[in-house]
């Protein structure tokens, strides 16, 4: 945990400066998220600032890419499929089926709407990211023979498996190649990345070179130092959404990692849920307000500190 505020501490002026007011939101879904898959927060963070600048609703022009970590339609579909029900979302992966050519649907055009739209949630992308970054280093192992550093992890995120282990292969055995050449078609729709200033193509060492480099960049804008050598993940942390009870109303489940302490948080739901008129406060790191139910007055806050409490358990 010290390693996670440590991070969280570095990386909150960017949060606030990019993110605004889903700043708190947004930390708490990566702290969470590394917890949940055992990827490092930092790793996460970084990568949100990335892909999105911490914006849980940015929308790429140029493909279906949308949320905190880009996910376009059919990766999403696919990771909710294979691990949404790891993460609370079990009747979302029942109703992902193949169509053919190797693409996933939903058969109820508004269910279909519905799981692509979880993508605007921070929490639940970052922890398909999280299990999709432990994929990428599964898949680049046996191309390095070794585990990925955190420039090798980005660039299988950045490429695909496929594309990054062909940059990688040629990266061994034939560096000064055009990377463009290789992958025509990732560099037709990133030029920036595939090209130097003077407009001319990269080979895949520099091209290598320039995926470190803003990977690097990234990491000292959020106040961190990057990771020195193979990645490694954490086991993950017994906390599934959707699996546990709810937070005074909210659909934000309560996080709680011993079984004494569960019944406790259980016991607590139980009884301010019947009273059916709890409202959490704004606390530093986001918590959500819960609804109050009609009909039963005007509604107790409880201290933001116990929230914060309680959802960091």
């Amino acid at each position: 945990m010290e390693r996670l505020a440590g991070g969280a501490a570095g990386a909150t002026r960017q949060l606030a400066a990019r993110a605004g007011s889903t700043g708190g939101q947004v930390l708490g879904a990566l702290r969470t998220a590394a917890s949940a898959t055992g990827v490092n927060f930092e790793v996460l963070a970084t990568k949100a600032a990335m892909e999105s600048g911490f914006r849980p609703t940015a929308q790429a022009s140029t493909s279906s890419a949308r949320g905190l970590f880009q996910f376009i339609d059919q990766t999403w579909l696919d990771m909710v499929q294979r691990h949404g029900a790891e993460h609370g979302l079990g009747a979302e992966a029942a109703a992902i089926r193949p169509v053919g050519g190797g693409r996933l649907s939903v058969a109820d055009p508004a269910e279909r709407s519905r799981i692509l739209a979880l993508r605007d949630n921070p929490e639940l992308s970052a922890r398909l990211a999280g299990e999709y970054l432990k994929e990428v280093s599964d898949k680049l192992t046996p191309v390095l023979g070794r585990r990925p550093d955190a420039a090798e992890l980005y660039m299988g995120h950045f490429l695909g498996t496929g594309g990054a282990t062909q940059m990688l292969r040629h990266l061994g055995s034939d560096p000064g190649r055009a990377a463009a050449e290789i992958l025509p078609a990732a560099a037709a729709a990133n030029p920036s990345m595939f090209k130097g200033a003077d407009g001319r193509p990269l080979t895949v060492a520099q091209f290598a070179d320039r995926i470190r480099e803003r990977l690097n960049k990234t990491y000292a804008e959020l106040g961190l130092s990057p990771p020195d050598g193979a990645m490694t993940f954490q086991p993950n942390t017994p906390a599934v959404m959707g699996q546990e009870p709810g937070l005074w109303n909210s659909s934000t489940p309560v996080r709680t990692a011993h079984a004494p302490e569960r019944a406790m948080v259980s016991a607590l739901v139980e009884v301010f849920s019947r009273m059916g008129r709890v409202t959490i406060g704004q606390g530093a790191r986001g918590a959500e307000e819960a609804k109050p139910n009609t009909g039963h007055g005007s509604g107790t806050a409880l201290p933001a500190a116990v929230v914060a409490a309680m959802r960091d358990r």
